[in-house]
């Protein structure tokens, strides 16, 4: 059965549209943006419906918009006839308003007027141009977008903020998206899209029955905007990604916010350009410039259009091998690769050279030059370097690089055996014998999940998901001993016939392990144990976690859930004989154990609430949790292997403690 996102199951309740369509956007969604706190929605501009809405917690809050405001900053400057004196020069920095300003590039943009100061989203043009309009014609154009009130597209929006007045400060900082007094939520930005789309005019957004929604006085200057966000898709801020190859067009945006995040990126845009179809928002959490949300945003924009990417190719595994995807979680858009002495090949082609710099164009992989742009960029050898900005990461094995959803997917082939020499190490700083008894554990796990990713053309990826890969950052001499003597060794149930299945494995338990089946829902045998030998206490009381606190308000955690702050914050409905709490009611929504230690964990950090072995109670607006442990509490506790190698246990007795019911063997063929 597959599980519909909680935006799609909103969505079913205010939009028709296809199904079918609004299942693969849903699902695109949620590979493309996974964070809670990222968002993206689809319109149909013929109907006005939203096709998608993934995450309408995010979608519903008002945020600063970055450099999207140069749309409506553009649009008060055509309709009051107020521009700066053209063409303008950027050289990087100007002083204006009585301050220095700069631009985002630091030569400058040269001369420009708006048109193109729109496309390359040029700071100094815009802070030029606050300067010499008027407050009221700036404000009338934010209101005229409809700025600043709910859309009355999903239940909850927020208004937003527009302020009453602008000084002449407010102008010069929000003319160039660069300034905290004008708030707007996705929704909100996904309606000015609309209205650019439409040349001035759309359907209320989310509304049935095709009924007129904003409108814009001024046709001739929305034409001039949609120009400008043409270019911006064709040679402008969006050149990189695959918009102008879709006739689209949009506009992109980096806000900087002290309160909470520090930087989040926007994108909008529509398509085709001539008769647009769909509009989209992308909002991407801290950290991320605007290409994090313009990638993602142009994808689900090509799928809405049905031009999807084509598929990867398929990957013929040598035995005893896996493809590894790393360093997906920085959504690399440039990346250099190197080799040990080994060619690199462009689809198939062997070139002159060891080591190269990508960078997407088109969809395409492009290496600087224009017989060298391919879809997919092979590294052979046995020691790989990748470079991406400051990150540094060195591998064994070979790497594949591709253009997957926006960014660069970059794919490390590997042995098995090369893999935990990675992976045993970030996992567990133990003794000789702990070390073997964790090899033999993540090579069952690696082995027995090289399927989890199969749809995306891989076998695992390198976050603590699957395990923790770093390439070669964390081998180690004890780590190598360890994996070469366990060797091809994994843990098998009882019937020898059986797929393999997952071992577990995490920090400390607290004192006692939990089943798989309770704490994930899973159907294979595990057991949960008492982590303890004869009369001692707990084997893992020598972690740091073994008994830990955190307090949060209650406003604070019902943010972080995405749910109001109404009833009791957090009640534990069902728990399992080691007291981990499998169901739970947290102001009055019943969730999961392990619902709400994710929802939790994305938010507020997963070093807040460690572990489901916790009770909680209320004080003053405070929520005070109390528990014991460090993860999920399955299989293997790390701090309890190192007691027992204390002990002078040897592998094989630690693990037949934490895994009564499995036998050490060699997996299946």
């Amino acid at each position: 059965m597959t599980l519909v996102p909680l935006g799609l199951l909103l969505v079913l309740s205010v939009a028709g549209g296809t199904p079918e369509l609004r299942t693969r956007l849903a699902e695109r969604a949620e590979a493309l943006l996974p964070d809670e706190d990222d968002a993206a929605a689809v319109m149909d501009l013929a109907t006005g419906e939203l096709v998608l809405a993934h995450h309408p917690a995010i979608l519903t809050r008002a945020f600063p918009p970055g450099s999207v405001l140069k749309l409506a900053s553009a649009y008060a400057a055509l309709d009051s006839h107020r521009l700066p004196e053209e063409p303008l020069r950027c050289r990087g920095r100007a002083e204006i308003g009585g301050r220095e300003r700069t631009c985002w590039l630091r030569p400058g943009h040269g001369r420009l007027e708006l048109t193109r100061a729109l496309a390359l989203s040029c700071n100094i043009y815009f802070h030029a141009l606050g300067d010499v309009l008027e407050g009221e014609a700036l404000l009338r154009a934010l209101r005229a977008f409809g700025l600043g009130r709910p859309t009355g597209a999903l239940p909850g929006e927020e208004g937003g903020v527009l302020p009453p007045a602008l000084s002449r400060e407010d102008r010069i900082r929000v003319a160039a998206g660069d300034s905290e007094r004008v708030q707007t939520t996705p929704l909100q930005l996904l309606q000015m899209a609309a209205v650019l789309a439409g040349r001035g005019q759309a359907r209320s957004l989310g509304g049935t029955g095709g009924r007129q929604g904003v409108r814009l006085g001024n046709a001739a200057a929305a034409e001039v905007l949609r120009e400008a966000m043409r270019q911006a898709a064709e040679s402008g801020t969006l050149e990189a990604t695959r918009l102008g190859t879709l006739q689209g067009a949009g506009k992109t945006g980096t806000a900087r916010w002290d309160k909470g995040w520090h930087t989040h990126g926007w994108f909008i845009g529509f398509a085709p350009f001539r008769a647009p179809r769909f509009a989209v928002v992308a909002f991407a959490r801290e950290g991320r410039g605007a290409h994090q949300a313009a990638q993602p945003g142009t994808e689900l924009l090509s799928l809405a259009l049905g031009e999807e990417e084509p598929p990867l190719p398929a990957w013929e595994r040598p035995p005893g091998h896996l493809r590894v995807r790393v360093l997906a979680k920085q959504r690399p858009v440039r990346a250099t690769v190197m080799t040990d002495g080994g060619r690199l090949r462009c689809d198939g082609k062997e070139l002159d050279l060891t080591g190269a710099t990508a960078e997407i164009d088109q969809g395409l992989l492009d290496l600087g030059r224009p017989d060298r742009r391919c879809r997919e960029l092979y590294a052979p050898g046995e020691g790989i370097v990748v470079r991406l900005g400051a990150t540094t990461r060195r591998y064994r094995g070979a790497l594949r690089a591709t253009v997957l959803d926006g960014q660069i997917a970059l794919f490390n082939e590997l042995s098995v055996e090369d893999y935990l020499r990675g992976v045993v190490g970030s996992e567990l700083a133990g003794k000789p014998e702990a070390l073997k008894a964790q090899a033999i554990v993540s090579r069952t796990y690696a082995i027995a999940g090289r399927n989890r990713h199969e749809r995306a053309g891989y076998d695992v990826c390198d976050l603590t998901h699957c395990q923790l890969y770093r390439g070669r950052q964390d081998e180690r001499a004890g780590v190598d001993k360890a994996v070469a003597a366990t060797r091809g060794k994994v843990l098998r149930g009882r019937d020898a016939k059986a797929p393999l299945a997952p071992a577990y494995f995490h920090s400390s338990c607290g004192g006692s392990t939990s089943t798989a089946a309770n704490v994930f829902g899973s159907t294979e045998p595990s057991s949960a144990v008492a982590d303890r030998v004869g009369a001692s206490g707990p084997l893992c009381a020598a972690s740091p976690h073994h008994r830990w606190r955190f307090e949060v308000s209650r406003e604070e955690l019902a943010q972080a859930l995405g749910i109001l702050a109404e009833g009791p914050a957090f009640e534990v409905l069902r728990a399992d004989s080691g007291g981990r709490a499998l169901e739970v009611r947290t102001f009055g929504v019943p969730l999961s154990g392990e619902a709400f230690h994710a929802r939790v964990g994305r938010a507020l950090g997963y070093q807040t609430v460690k572990s489901l072995a916790v009770s909680a109670r209320e004080v003053g607006g405070k929520v005070r949790f109390e528990g014991r442990g460090l993860g999920h509490g399955v299989g293997l506790c790390q701090y309890g292997a190192t007691a027992l190698e204390r002990r002078g246990y040897k592998y094989e007795k630690i693990l037949k403690h934490y895994f009564p019911e499995r036998t050490i063997g060699e997996p299946p063929p």
